[in-house]
C-alpha cells in the first residue's frame, strides 16, 4: 500500500535502533525455524515512546531482515511516520490492533510456516504431544472467518477477539499468528508452535495410536516449559545457532539484503 516516506520528522534512539536490531535477529531466526514464505510474513514491535509499531518493511524475506533500518514505524492507523521504501505490509492492522488491546505484548508475529500452515487447514486442537506442544496451557484458538488477508481493523479487532489472552492463534488456511511480552519470549512461542504442528501432524499420518496428557498434567508442564530462566537461554542458542548456519551458508539467510529497496 502506498504511503509517503515522511522519515525526516522522527528521532530514533540508540535503544530503539538496538531492539530493532535484534526484532531483526528474530526474523532470521524464524526464517532458519521454519517460517519464511518468500516476501510474505512480518514481526513488529511496539513503539516505547507510543508512536505507533515498528514492522519489518515490504518487499523482502524474513531472512534479509538484517538491522533496525530495515523496518518501518507506522502509527495505529496504519500511516507510515519513518522508514524506507514507500510500501508497507497490507496486514500491518494485526500488529496495530494486537498491541494497542493487548498492553502487555510488546512483539508481535505473522507468518506462514509449513506445518503451521498446513495444521491451519485442520479443525483439530493442538495437542501437548511432547514438550513443545506442553509450551501451550490450552490449545491455540482459530480464526475461522476468512481465509483472506487481514488487511482492515476491523477483522484484525475480530481476530484479536478470539486470540484473547492466548499467546499464538491459527488463521484458517492462512497461517499463523504469535506474539509475546519480549522479542526472546516471541521466538520460543514461534518455535515451539511450528515444532508441535509438525508432530501432530506426523504421528496422525502414522497411522498408530497415540494419546496426550490430561489438561491438569498439560497446565503443569506449560509452567515449567515457560520458565522465565529458559526463554532467554532458548533465544541465545538459536543465536548461535543461526551465526554457524549463515557461517556455513545458506540461501535462505543471506549475508546481505537481495532487495536494496
Amino acid at each position: 500500500m502506498a504511503a509517503k516516506n515522511p522519515s525526516n520528522i522522527v528521532d530514533i534512539s540508540d535503544d530503539v535502533k538496538t531492539s530493532l536490531d535484534k526484532l531483526a535477529l528474530a526474523s532470521r531466526i524464524l526464517e532458519m525455524e521454519g517460517h519464511g514464505n518468500f516476501t510474505f510474513g512480518h514481526l513488529a514491535l511496539r513503539d516505547p515512546e507510543g508512536r505507533g509499531v515498528w514492522i519489518k518493511r515490504w518487499g523482502m524475506t524474513l531472512g534479509e531482515v538484517q538491522d533496525w533500518t530495515d523496518h518501518q514505524l507506522i502509527d495505529f492507523d496504519g500511516n507510515l511516520l519513518y522508514g524506507n521504501g514507500n510500501q508497507r505490509h497490507s496486514e500491518w492492522p494485526i500488529h496495530a490492533q494486537i498491541i494497542r488491546r493487548r498492553p502487555e505484548i510488546n512483539v508481535t508475529a505473522h507468518t506462514h510456516p509449513r506445518y503451521g500452515t498446513l495444521f491451519s487447514c485442520t479443525s483439530e486442537p493442538l495437542r501437548a504431544l511432547s514438550n513443545s506442544g506442553s509450551f501451550f496451557a490450552k490449545p491455540p484458538p482459530r480464526y475461522t472467518r476468512t481465509s483472506e488477508l487481514i488487511r482492515s481493523p476491523e477483522d484484525a479487532d475480530r481476530m484479536v477477539d478470539i486470540l484473547d489472552g492466548h499467546p499464538a492463534i491459527f488463521l484458517r488456511n492462512h497461517g499463523v499468528v504469535f506474539c509475546g511480552e519480549s522479542i526472546e519470549t516471541l521466538i520460543v512461542v514461534g518455535v515451539h508452535l511450528e515444532a508441535a504442528c509438525q508432530q501432530q501432524l506426523e504421528v496422525a499420518a502414522s497411522g498408530l495410536p497415540y494419546d496426550w496428557p490430561d489438561d491438569e498434567e498439560r497446565t503443569r508442564k506449560a509452567a515449567v516449559m515457560g520458565e522465565v530462566r529458559n526463554i532467554g537461554l532458548f533465544f541465545d542458542y538459536f543465536a548461535g545457532k543461526l551465526a554457524d548456519t549463515q557461517q556455513l551458508g545458506d540461501p535462505n539467510l543471506p549475508l546481505k539484503r537481495r532487495n536494496a529497496l
